[in-house]
């Protein structure tokens, strides 16, 4: 005859491992006969970090604008010009380095604020 009572402190003990490990969050939600239940939920982290990539993208904006400024656009596109004449990831290079108009106006900005 099989104890009921160990039966069920096995399964209250895998209840309290699985609550406890790392990388998940316990949630207390009261439930439709009024006690309050713990939900265990995952910490679900995205495969693809958006921010990291935007925060790079929009560094790279800045970059190119502040050179565009710095050295005005004859220059600039001269250099890009130069570029596109080199070795594949030259011509690569050229084209993500192209002044497009994030650029343009990020150079008009730090033409207003810088001299």
């Amino acid at each position: 005859m099989a104890d009921i009572n160990k039966e069920r402190f096995v399964e209250r003990v895998k209840a309290i491992n699985t609550k406890s490990q790392p990388g998940k969050r316990v949630e207390r939600r009261v439930s439709e006969d009024g006690l309050v239940v713990d939900v265990v939920k995952t910490d679900r982290r995205g495969l693809i970090p958006y921010k990291s990539i935007l925060l790079l993208v929009l560094l790279a904006i800045l970059t190119k604008g502040f050179l565009f400024a710095r050295l005005g656009e004859e220059e600039y596109l001269k250099r890009i010009d130069s570029l596109k004449q080199g070795e594949a990831i030259e011509v690569s290079a050229a084209f993500l380095l192209d002044a497009d108009p994030a650029t343009r106006a990020v150079a008009w900005l730090v033409g207003l604020v810088l001299p």
